[in-house]
């Protein structure tokens, strides 16, 4: 079902608030008004979900860092979901959710990115689904399937967790997934 917009120029989403954000000319109907991080006014549309067919994907190293673009088409129109690759040392629970579960998405069926927010933690989190069933993780806490755990480093003095093991298992398991569908830009990954 994708988003129901119509045109034929790839969408590009990415997520704000915890939410799929499109950016929009100013006046379009519905839109929100926000000043981004380097200070500009965007007009921006929010949805909860973006669905379609996986026709393409790449990381791609940006002005603000990584990202994962995977390229959904659904209804003639082209979506590039983006979610972001967390630094060393950091935490990216969108890029953890998508990096457990790519060994469990058949990429030749309809994939929906559902965005949510858990009230009690104070926290967005990200569910996929394919045929109405949740993708489960092929890589859990209680069974790692050779995925590192977090460790605990001493970071200034500081003992802190630390997900860098786990985050480039996760980002392999990205990269094998990516390898599975046509990449439709001319940009490698």
């Amino acid at each position: 079902m994708g988003l129901g917009n119509t045109g034929g120029d790839k969408k590009f989403l990415t997520i704000v608030g915890g939410k799929w954000t499109l950016r929009v000319p100013e006046g379009t109907e519905g839109a929100t008004e926000r000043v981004n991080k380097v200070g500009d006014t965007v007009h921006e549309l929010y949805f909860s979900y973006v669905d379609g067919m996986v026709v393409g994907g790449r990381i791609k190293q940006g002005q603000f860092g990584n990202t994962v673009e995977i390229d959904l088409k659904d209804e003639g129109e082209t979506y590039q979901v983006q979610i972001p690759v967390p630094e060393a040392g950091g935490i990216g629970d969108y890029f953890m959710t998508f990096g457990k579960c790519c060994r469990n998405i058949d990429p030749t069926k309809k994939l929906f990115f559902g965005l949510g927010n858990d009230k009690e933690k104070d926290r967005s989190f990200m569910y996929l689904k394919q045929d109405g069933n949740t993708i489960h993780a092929a890589f859990t806490k209680d069974d790692p399937n050779g995925m590192p755990q977090w460790e605990k480093k001493e970071v200034m003095g500081k003992t802190k967790w630390n997900a860098d093991a786990q985050n480039e298992f996760l980002y392999q398991e990205i990269v094998d997934f990516l390898a599975t569908v046509e990449d439709s830009s001319d940009e490698p990954f």
